[in-house]
């Protein structure tokens, strides 16, 4: 089934600012910019470049220094950290480049957490972490802990709890650095097929090699958002 795009988050003028001592750096210089759902978006650029600061802020991690973030349609720029922590568990789902899974618990648990959070009852989070990890073919290893599993288990088990929420948006931290190529293939295969799902998927990377997944390339260099990248060699 096609689904349509719609836009999803719009930074308007947009500048993020760290000052230490007398220093100011600019992490992510002044940015106008919107990502849809049903496209997976690389954004890309070197280490050190505020790809990562960019994501942090399309994701309500922080606030911007200046400028306006919309969410669906929503001026989200003044909410309180609270209202922004309870936007991020309800429509947002994180998928972090280290996994980020509790190590005592097993790969069911890990994905029931942030259904728990939500205050859904321990039986149906645990009929939803089910179909959640049966979608990313983790049936069978459900009950493992973390230090049983691969790294590739681990990312899908990570992903699972991304989107057991049912989440609009989903953010990625570099999903395929801690990867094997085929783990990396399969990983990137699974998200362009959430975002044909009528999601936002939207993934930090500096490996050019994930371009042939990308509905959309943006690239960040010393702060600023573009169309195009300047030298190929500063990524690989």
């Amino acid at each position: 089934m096609l689904c349509m795009e719609k836009e999803i988050v719009r930074l308007e003028s947009v500048k993020k600012i760290y000052k230490t001592g007398d220093t100011t750096i600019t992490a992510l210089d002044t940015t106008t910019i919107s990502f849809e759902t049903s496209k997976l978006t690389l954004i890309m650029g070197p280490s050190g470049s505020g790809k990562t600061t960019l994501l942090s802020i399309l994701g309500c991690v922080i606030y911007p220094s200046e400028g306006q973030v919309f969410y669906k349609g929503q001026n989200i720029t003044n909410l309180s950290e609270s209202q922004l922590a309870d936007l991020r568990l309800r429509e947002i789902g994180f998928v972090f480049q280290h996994f980020n899974l509790i190590e005592p618990l097993n790969a069911l648990e890990n994905v029931m957490q942030p259904l728990r959070l939500q205050r859904v009852s321990k039986a149906q989070a645990k009929q939803m972490a089910e179909k959640a990890l049966k979608d990313v073919g983790l049936s069978q290893r459900m009950y493992n802990l973390p230090k049983k599993l691969s790294g590739g288990q681990k990312q899908r088990v990570a992903i699972a709890r991304a989107l057991v929420t049912n989440p609009t948006m989903i953010l990625c931290d570099e999903p395929t650095a801690s990867l094997d190529a085929k783990s990396a293939e399969a990983i990137m295969t699974e998200l362009k097929s959430f975002a044909q799902q009528d999601k936002a998927v939207i993934i930090v990377t500096h490996d050019l090699r994930l371009r042939k997944y990308a509905d959309k390339v943006i690239y960040v260099e010393e702060g600023k958002v573009s169309n195009t990248i300047k030298d190929e060699k500063v990524y690989k």
